[in-house]
């Protein structure tokens, strides 16, 4: 059964933020050091697979194109008081992504991650208590709040990880 509101818990009460925002932060620490050991271990990408620096910035672009304006936007609606946003699949196209980073050195992608992941982590730390029961309508994912894009973050941080660390 598909929920139509956001869980009561995640509604009426802010989540303890650290428990939330360090594995966020973190997730950024462990995605690099797989690409840079992944990088390490087979200096030439297999065939069908982005370089790590290539992974490293499209997480980038992610948190930039996607969960930073989709927080943007449920905080908007939550504070102006008006219906949640809805959001459809997306993500950032990966054959321009590809040749977005094919020149770009590992180190100066995993920067660029490290530093979106801190300002994406430094906006939730300063949200309101309530703003954490900002809510939207994903087309894939269903309803959803800041706690659970974040979840969603992690998810998708995750399964880049792997396909990293299965190089390493």
């Amino acid at each position: 059964m598909r929920r139509t509101e956001p869980q009561a818990a995640e509604a009426r009460y802010p989540p303890d933020v650290d428990d939330l925002i360090r594995p966020i932060e973190a997730s950024a620490t462990t995605v690099a050091d797989a690409a840079r050991a992944a990088a390490a271990r087979h200096p030439v990408t297999p065939p069908g697979e982005w370089p790590p620096a290539t992974v490293v910035g499209h997480l980038a672009d992610v948190d930039d194109q996607v969960w930073g304006p989709r927080l943007a936007r449920m905080l908007e609606a939550h504070r102006g008081g008006r219906p949640r946003p809805s959001f459809a699949w997306w993500e950032p196209d990966a054959e321009a992504t590809a040749a977005r980073y094919a020149d770009v050195p590992l180190g100066a992608a995993i920067d660029r991650f490290l530093t979106t992941r801190a300002a994406f982590a430094t906006e939730l730390r300063a949200l309101a208590p309530d703003e954490w029961a900002a809510a939207a309508f994903h087309a894939t994912f269903g309803e959803m709040t800041v706690a659970s894009l974040l979840r969603e973050e992690l998810a998708h941080d995750a399964e880049h990880r792997a396909s990293l660390e299965r190089r390493a």
